[in-house]
């Protein structure tokens, strides 16, 4: 189904605030050598102790408006994709936000649970909702501070992670508009989990993106009649370098148009695929591009967006 609503802006918000990953490393006996080739962060931001879920989306928020002028009393729905809401998830983290960027009451406010492909499926759920309802502004924020709920002692995840929030502004004069996507869920494989803290099977992971993912992406463009080539850019989830760079060859000669830009952000979770997207936006020579989330579920969702052309 294609969508009259689509993205028009995004912006995001990297706190000041990092951890020396390659101090991290040490710690664990780890090389500077595998801290950066095999994980491939050198940093990894973190939300100081008095920022919130809340108050990053703000932040975000704040950015979007410098950049394009948004007047809040504009938005018709505001939703917040994150599994680590502020005070457990009551209220819900839209109703915060909502109040926090001035936005009226008359807005559509509601959460989403998902991880590293909430980015994709928020897309779909915001635009549908919108163009369902005759809606033209809002606003799809995405913060997952993992960090609060790692263990420091915990190398698979401790070295990974970092913390960052995002807004897309979805409207009724969009950028990109959703072409096809396919959606994929495996409850039995809960190879990333909260068991107190974050706990995560990273080689069978690593196997599930090196297999599962490929296969997705290469049924969406079938599904399409698309061919690889005609895909200007593909923004994958920025899990870890070795994970990321091993998918890409896997899905095949796309090197060149699929960025790994993870060195001083770590993996955002569902903010990884919009802080990418931010840096290409507003480039006319790109048509068509690939978002492609994976992760926790384990759920995993591809899409193809073309660029609106006026």
């Amino acid at each position: 189904m294609k969508f009259n609503i689509g993205i028009e802006a995004v912006a995001s918000y990297i706190p000041s605030t990092a951890v020396d990953n390659l101090e991290q490393g040490s710690q664990f006996d780890v090389d500077e050598g595998f801290v950066l080739d095999k994980i491939g962060c050198r940093t990894l931001p973190r939300l100081s102790d008095d920022e919130t879920v809340t108050s990053a989306c703000q932040a975000a928020f704040e950015a979007l408006s410098a950049r394009t002028g948004i007047d809040p009393r504009s938005i018709e729905c505001i939703v917040v994709c994150t599994q680590t809401p502020d005070h457990g998830g009551i209220p819900h983290s839209s109703a915060l936000v909502q109040a926090a960027i001035d936005a009226p009451e008359q807005c559509a406010g509601f959460d989403i649970g998902l991880g590293c492909s909430g980015y994709v499926y928020g897309l779909q759920v915001v635009a549908s909702f919108m163009q369902m309802h005759g809606m033209k502004k809002g606003l799809l924020f995405t913060c997952d501070p993992y960090s609060r709920i790692l263990d420091p002692e915990d190398k698979n995840t401790s070295l990974l992670f970092g913390d960052g929030a995002t807004v897309t502004l979805l409207s009724d004069t969009p950028k990109f508009v959703s072409q096809a996507c396919k959606f994929s869920t495996r409850g039995e494989s809960a190879l990333i989990k909260v068991d107190g803290k974050l706990v995560m099977n990273g080689r069978a992971v690593f196997n599930f993106a090196l297999m599962d993912v490929p296969k997705q992406i290469q049924e969406l463009l079938e599904s399409e009649e698309v061919d690889k080539s005609e895909i200007d850019l593909f923004l994958l989830h920025q899990g870890s370098r070795f994970m990321l760079e091993n998918t890409i060859k896997r899905i095949g000669d796309i090197q060149d148009r699929a960025p790994v830009n993870l060195e001083f952000t770590g993996n955002l979770v569902s903010s990884s695929i919009p802080v990418l997207l931010e840096k290409y936006l507003d480039e006319p020579a790109l048509q068509t591009l690939v978002f492609s989330g994976f992760g926790v579920g384990l759920s995993w969702a591809s899409a193809i967006y073309s660029r609106v052309t006026r």
